[in-house]
């Protein structure tokens, strides 16, 4: 019978996927059958025995051997056992010489089976031998001097990057700090060890059209800079390994000192030192060190050395040194310090400046403040106007004199009474015995002060509160600020591996554009950022009466408990209690009727007008009763009329007592004590609103903690869930699996998840200060005795143990 064609062609495929699969098998049994193969010709079926060169003896050459120790061990094991001998680790003693006679000796014997070249020099000898007996990894090399010797480079050799990527450092630090004329320094041994160094870095100013010279460096600080020309302005250090940390930052001093701007070209931790500025990344040590011990695992598994891919995609990682640079007077654009690690970022000065934790800035805003100055001098003013309304009731005297002169006829006429030229002096004075008037605007003057006194502590409370908002205002802005940095720091990561991926062909160019554009828009956002914490700053001094541009450090709070932080275990077992919490806002309440000083100073007011209303009512049948007297006296007259011989003596005198009540004034007494019937109606009835407010406001203080708090474990979990997330994804799109989308997604949703982490404690920590506002005193910034009284007392109101 003939079978249908759909038959014959699925038998077809069975059978092309059959011997699909025996190739495939075939193919890994010959793979397997090579790599055995090369491990028996190594000799290294269970252990691999690594030498090591160096260029010389240095301090900084034996830790770079116990680094590549380490990652060795930490990439072969426990697969296979690294075996390292004192035999096979040799210096070249500074010299190209001493390198060849090392590698010499390590390479005639029977071990060590694989050789480390770590050094420039030593790098440059093994690239130039067209044989090598054994494998010799070169994990950092002088391109010019791998290159130049690659059409005679051996099989056995394989370097894994190059050291100086002048091209892409000038670029950058022209941005920085623009120059033509420049100095390369680097280590003495290099100089002398790497052939056509000097022509290599002519060759590259004249293309430039720079002016570099090139200047080799021992363990001299003042030879080194002895050799400078004139006139030279920037300087590019390379590393030296004869000066130790404390002389490399004693090199980047003098180098400032003299105007010239000292850039790194091979280790971060130079601009730590004092340097201005550098690209290396921070850990280039430690990934070239695991990128070279991963290459000894590709050659231990078959791989041939010449055939390893040594292209290493690197990052480019700006390190800034601020304080150097202010000393050299340069300023790099916000833009370039966006993608930049600062170090020193806030200047010496800065540095020093004062701590300042919330009790402080509490105190010293309460200490300070103008709007609570203000109402100082208002209170001040008050006593005063008290001691102006008690004049009233006190005794007064009047003096006077004066010289007159009259009519002569009526001084003949007033038989010595008048005469017509006279000086006189007289005295005259009453003492109030009662007015009903006078003694109520004293006694309502003592209640307004009562009510200024009042005013004052409302403005206290008020500045209390804004002091304390201002300041965790700060740590919010700045905790903000850092979480964007920390974004953006992720993003620069995702970029650099998006770059990875495009270097090895696993994604296309599409991801580094996606990538770039978020991370010039993450830059902005950490501007934003920067500008948020300095206004947040700003706003605290202005609380504080402080200079607004001064700077200070704030104690962060702590992200954890801010109740322990902030209050006491009392708080705590509040928010953990929802029936004692409801205790506590009736406790709150009654509370805060008590002390509140607005309450009080309404009282103030209402007992003020309750006393002027009743004197008002007085007025109308009660007179003011007063003791007057007065005395006159001539000293000298003149003409006619005077007193000599008449029974006038030359002093006058009479006293006298009065009762005075105006009997008619258009109704004004009776209209005036109906007023303030009226006005002390309103005040009552306003102190019975502020009232019902006041309880609202407490108990809305504490609602909202209710829900704020919680939200800080909330948010916590939420921002671990999506840190957990992130990393998975990230390892996703690294692995193909995930594509930009869903790292883009996951890396916002963290952003998201941290911002509202942060958010929720300092909106919990805010929340909580203005329940302390509500109340009317900041229980938690009472001395500590007063503090456990009242914690008594409130956990006895509301039956707390």
């Amino acid at each position: 019978m003939i079978k249908p064609l759909s038959h014959i062609r699925s038998t077809l495929m069975q059978a092309c996927a059959l011997l699909a699969g025996l190739l495939m098998l075939l193919s890994l049994a010959v793979s397997v059958s090579e790599a055995a193969k090369c491990r028996i010709d190594l000799g290294l079926p269970k252990v691999v025995r690594v030498g090591f060169i160096t260029d010389g003896s240095t301090p900084g050459d034996k830790a770079l051997v116990e680094r590549y120790k380490e990652q060795i061990r930490a990439t072969v094991e426990p697969e296979l056992k690294a075996i390292f001998s004192d035999e096979w680790t040799l210096s070249g003693n500074d010299s190209r010489s001493g390198v060849r006679a090392a590698l010499d000796r390590l390479l005639q014997g029977p071990a060590p089976d694989v050789i480390f070249a770590l050094g420039l020099v030593s790098a440059s000898e093994a690239a130039g031998r067209r044989s090598l007996s054994k494998p010799v990894i070169a994990p950092i090399a002088a391109r010019f001097s791998v290159k130049g010797g690659k059409g005679r480079m051996s099989k056995n050799f394989v370097w894994v990057d190059q050291v100086y990527y002048l091209d892409r450092d000038l670029d950058t630090f022209q941005k920085i700090a623009p120059f033509k004329r420049c100095v390369v320094l680097l280590d003495q041994r290099e100089v002398e060890g790497l052939d056509g160094v000097y022509s290599v870095v002519k060759g590259f100013g004249k293309s430039r059209g720079l002016e570099i010279y090139l200047i080799p460096v021992g363990s001299s600080v003042e030879e080194a800079v002895r050799q400078i020309p004139e006139g030279t302005q920037a300087a590019f250090i390379g590393p030296l390994w004869h000066m130790s940390g404390d002389q490399l930052a004693q090199l980047a001093s003098r180098l400032i000192e003299k105007k010239i701007a000292p850039f790194s070209i091979w280790d971060a931790k130079q601009v730590e030192r004092g340097l201005l500025a550098g690209l290396e990344p921070r850990d280039k040590g430690e990934i070239l060190a695991r990128r070279a011990a991963i290459t000894l695992m590709d050659i231990i598994h078959g791989q041939r050395p010449a055939s390893v891919e040594v292209d290493f995609v690197r990052s480019r990682d700006l390190v800034i040194n601020m304080e150097s640079a202010r000393r050299l007077g340069i300023y790099p654009n916000l833009l370039m310090l966006t993608q930049a690690e600062v170090i020193d970022e806030e200047p010496a000065a800065s540095r020093g400046a004062r701590r300042l934790d919330i009790k402080q800035a509490v105190e010293e805003a309460v200490e300070a403040n103008l709007r609570l100055e203000s109402a100082r001098v208002n209170v001040k003013a008050g006593e005063h106007a008290v001691k102006e309304k008690m004049a009233d009731l006190l005794p007064r005297i009047d003096l006077g004199t004066g010289y007159r002169g009259m009519d002569q006829d009526r001084a003949k006429t007033s038989g010595g009474v008048t005469p017509e030229r006279a000086w006189t002096g007289s005295a005259s004075g009453s003492i109030l015995l009662y007015s009903e008037s006078k003694w109520a605007n004293f006694t309502a003057e003592e209640h307004l002060q009562l009510a200024r006194q009042m005013h004052r502590e409302r403005v206290r409370l008020d500045v209390t509160y804004d002091a304390a908002v201002a300041y965790l205002n700060v740590l919010r802005a700045k905790t903000i600020e850092r979480i964007y940095k920390e974004n953006l720091a992720l993003t620069k990561a995702n970029l650099e591996r998006a770059r990875i991926k495009v270097e090895t062909g696993a994604a296309g160019p599409d991801e580094v554009y996606r990538w770039e554009s978020k991370f010039a828009n993450d830059r902005r956002e950490v501007l934003y950022r920067e500008s948020d914490t300095m206004s947040a700053m700003e706003a605290l001094n202005r609380v504080l009466h402080r200079p607004l541009t001064e700077r200070f450090v704030p104690e962060e709070a702590t992200l954890k408990d801010p109740l322990f932080h902030m209050g006491d275990k009392f708080y705590f077992g509040l928010m953990e209690n929802p029936l004692l919490l409801e205790r506590f806002k009736r406790f709150a309440a009654k509370e805060a009727v008590a002390l509140r000083p607005e309450l009080k100073g309404f009282d103030a007011a209402i007992k003020a007008k309750e006393r002027l209303a009743v004197a008002a009512r007085r007025e109308v049948w009660l007179p003011d009763f007063t003791v007057e007297w007065s005395v006159d006296h001539y000293f000298t007259q003149d003409g006619d009329g005077r007193r000599d011989g008449t029974p006038l003596d030359d002093t006058d005198w009479g006293v006298g007592v009065f009762a005075r009540i105006p009997l008619f004034e258009g109704g004004k007494t009776v209209a005036r004590a109906g007023r303030l019937e009226q006005e002390l109606s309103k005040l009552q009835i306003d102190r019975s609103a502020v009232a019902e407010a006041i309880i609202q406001e407490v108990l809305a203080a504490i609602n909202t903690t209710r829900a704020s708090y919680p939200s800080i474990t909330l948010t916590r979990q939420a921002a671990d869930t999506a840190k957990k997330n992130l990393d998975l994804v990230t390892d996703s799109y690294l692995h193909g699996i995930k594509s930009i989308i869903d790292l883009l997604d996951a890396q916002n949703q963290y952003l998201n998840a941290e911002l509202n982490a942060a958010n929720a404690v300092y909106n919990f920590l805010i929340d909580f200060m203005g329940v302390q506002r509500a109340l009317g005193e900041f229980i938690i910034f009472m001395p500590e005795g007063q503090r456990q009284e009242w914690m008594k007392r409130a956990s006895a109101e509301i039956g707390m143990k």
